[in-house]
């Protein structure tokens, strides 16, 4: 499903717009959010959502995640957990969508990490022709990530080139 046809139609498409671009979309009017989670519900999209208002530390984050995406037992409840795990995930219908509410509740570094990791998931699901996307809610709109999904330019495998200071 990852495919959309190269028309004027599709361009409008809340999906594409925010692919186009990368994999999440920042909402601080919760009428907005709405008004998407409804398309994406309509198009036949899974939307999961969160409160991540309730995630006072790693334990409870990693907890909701785990629960809710019914990680397996051994879940690591980190980062690199996290990373793997949503690579394993079943994705139905048209894809999938994950809210985040009250995201700005979320330590900064923390909540950047986070965005990575779901951006470099939703990179590989497209290349199984999966789409995951992240929208997320934050209550201040003064509120500012980095870029999220973002890879260095990386030499072609015939031409893999050492690094500075290493041994060719």
């Amino acid at each position: 499903m990852a495919a959309f046809k190269n028309e004027p139609e599709e361009w409008q498409r809340p999906d594409w717009m925010i692919l186009r671009n990368g994999w999440v979309s920042l909402y601080s009017k919760p009428e907005f959010l709405l008004i998407d989670m409804s398309w994406f519900r309509n198009q036949r999209y899974r939307v999961m959502e969160f409160d991540c208002a309730t995630w006072k530390d790693d334990e409870a984050l990693h907890a909701d995640l785990k629960r809710r995406f019914r990680f397996p037992d051994a879940y690591g409840n980190n980062l690199n957990a996290l990373k793997d795990s949503l690579a394993e995930v079943s994705v139905p219908g048209a894809g999938l969508v994950v809210v985040l509410h009250h995201f700005d509740a979320v330590e900064k570094k923390t909540a950047q990490a986070i965005l990575e990791v779901f951006a470099e998931n939703a990179r590989f699901h497209l290349l199984l022709a999966e789409r995951i996307i992240t929208l997320v809610q934050v209550d201040d709109a003064q509120v500012k990530y980095d870029a999220v999904g973002a890879t260095p330019v990386f030499w072609n495998r015939y031409e893999l080139l050492p690094l500075p200071g290493e041994k060719a």
